[in-house]
């Protein structure tokens, strides 16, 4: 904001179209924007949505990309879980495979004394903890807090929020890298950058920083460029 720009929380974009005299209009649930570019950061399933005038050679990398879904429950506790930080649970019989509580990390006196875990789960979005109720996702959750701590009482969740993440993690098959989208699209002025693109490493807000720079300078340079080659009048 304080460089100028505008956020818009709460309206996503209905469609992606290319102006005929260069630039896009990004079609809005409220209105509409008008914009020399577009830097897309959603799911490539999604793009390949909104922006219908794609290379086809593009959009099938763009559908060619499976992502598994994630569900995460953030728990607001009166008393510590653990004193770990960071705990990858493998026993899968427990109905999440992390617990990362956060204020083993920051201590708890930044938030008021309270205790943050959150507990995280990779699945398939066809699960029933993709859909089930955040209610009785909770309470399925209970017998394994037990597990990790005997002590825990359900009492100590003051508050609680669950997440749910369609396209969470993309899926890396053999040859994954003959499959990533790259960041210009085939369209002047349309670029991609999202997390299909973090490869070899694992995605990490690390690399989505060094994504972010990336993408930055390229689109900078190409409009540099459009403007370069447009004749003087």
């Amino acid at each position: 904001v304080a460089a100028g720009a505008t956020l818009c929380p709460g309206v996503g974009p209905t469609r992606l179209a290319p102006r005929p005299d260069g630039g896009w209009t990004v079609s809005l649930e409220n209105g509409e924007a008008v914009c020399d570019a577009v830097v897309a950061t959603v799911p490539s399933p999604i793009l390949q949505r909104l922006a219908p005038d794609l290379p086809e050679a593009y959009t099938a990398k763009l559908g060619g990309t499976e992502y598994e879904a994630a569900v995460v429950a953030l728990l607001q506790l009166s008393h510590p879980l653990t004193d770990i930080y960071w705990l990858n649970v493998a026993d899968p019989e427990l109905p999440f495979t992390g617990v990362i509580e956060h204020t083993n990390f920051m201590p708890p006196e930044k938030y008021g004394g309270k205790r943050f875990v959150y507990l995280g789960k990779y699945l398939e979005p066809d699960h029933p903890y993709f859909t089930l109720p955040d209610d009785e996702l909770i309470a399925a959750y209970l017998p394994a807090l037990r597990k990790i701590n005997p002590a825990f009482r359900p009492e100590w969740i003051e508050r609680s929020w669950v997440f749910r993440e369609r396209a969470a993690q993309p899926i890396v098959p053999l040859r994954y890298g003959e499959r990533i989208p790259g960041h210009r699209t085939g369209l002047p002025g349309l670029y991609l950058a999202n997390t299909s693109q973090i490869y070899p490493e694992d995605r990490g807000t690390n690399y989505s920083v060094r994504l972010g720079n990336r993408i930055a300078a390229l689109v900078l340079d190409d409009l540099s460029a459009a403007v370069a080659a447009t004749p003087r009048r």
